[in-house]
């Protein structure tokens, strides 16, 4: 729906507008790589498994992925029952500088300059979001339109609904400000390289709950000592980092008994526990 870029074919990007893509299948495994967009990218219904710059992350209904434009990635999904149904939605280049611009710039400079913009670049976090109820929202408004036959879907405002996603997420990106100050370092390029590794760290976790990780094999992912990697993971999410993982195989165990799909022994396997008694 709108413009939909693949950076393996078709128009380059930037001579496309925003759009949508909406995929519902059993399974999608891509082996090749893709250049994203600046993009957004959920699933209504099952996980999807991203490799984001070389780093795992996983998407389900409960958080969303923000990739930069111009970033590389692979993903692939495989539907534990039923069909998995997933939403990207690609912002046109440029698309968050302008709307950035006019949400910071006083009314009487817009008014002097009205086709100025911002030269500089919008990056985001590329990490999973907790899905809230703007982005989750648009979202749904999207799906109910790939229902909807090509009259329709013309008369939808799909740059209101777009306007509407990029602003949550600068949004989200002032937010995450404060969230950095919980890092105890002096310097401001410190507080925030340690919050990317701590992240990447964090979803890779969630991307691998199901197997066997050690504290080695994940601060080897933040790129830092076992010692620093635990006082700081701390010191931001406020919990352990064996905590966390515990946690996390608590709630797959969770929504997989929920499925009735597996046997008790068959959801241990599935979400990294040992055995039924653990």
């Amino acid at each position: 729906m709108g413009n939909v870029y693949c950076s393996r074919h078709g128009a380059p990007m930037t001579t496309l507008d925003n759009g949508t893509l909406f995929i519902k299948a059993i399974q999608l495994q891509e082996t090749a790589e893709h250049v994203s967009r600046l993009s957004i990218r959920c699933t209504l219904i099952g996980e999807q498994h991203y490799n984001v710059g070389g780093n795992d992350l996983l998407v389900s209904p409960e958080k969303f992925l923000v990739v930069n434009q111009g970033q590389r990635y692979k993903t692939a999904f495989q539907s534990c029952g039923g069909e998995s149904e997933m939403l990207m939605v690609g912002f046109k280049p440029g698309f968050a500088e302008s709307l950035l611009h006019a949400l910071a710039t006083p009314d009487d400079k817009l008014l002097d300059d009205p086709v100025a913009t911002s030269h500089q670049p919008v990056l985001f976090f590329e990490r999973t979001y907790p899905s809230d109820r703007v982005i989750a929202g648009c979202m749904a408004k999207l799906r109910s339109l790939m229902d909807k036959d090509v009259a329709d879907r013309s008369n939808a405002d799909l740059d209101g609904i777009y306007t509407a996603l990029l602003t949550r997420l600068l949004q989200l990106h002032r937010m995450i400000i404060n969230d950095m100050r919980q890092i105890k370092a002096m310097r401001t390029s410190t507080r925030v390289e340690l919050y990317k590794r701590l992240w990447q760290a964090r979803d890779f976790m969630d991307a691998h709950a199901a197997d066997k990780l050690t504290l080695d094999d994940i601060a080897l992912v933040a790129c830092l000592s076992v010692h620093h990697f635990k006082r700081a993971f701390k010191d931001l999410f406020k919990t352990s980092p064996h905590r966390y993982l515990v946690e996390q195989r608590i709630e797959k165990s969770k929504q997989l008994l929920r499925r009735g799909l597996y046997r008790v022994d068959e959801v241990c396997v599935r979400s990294g526990f040992e055995n039924a008694s653990s």
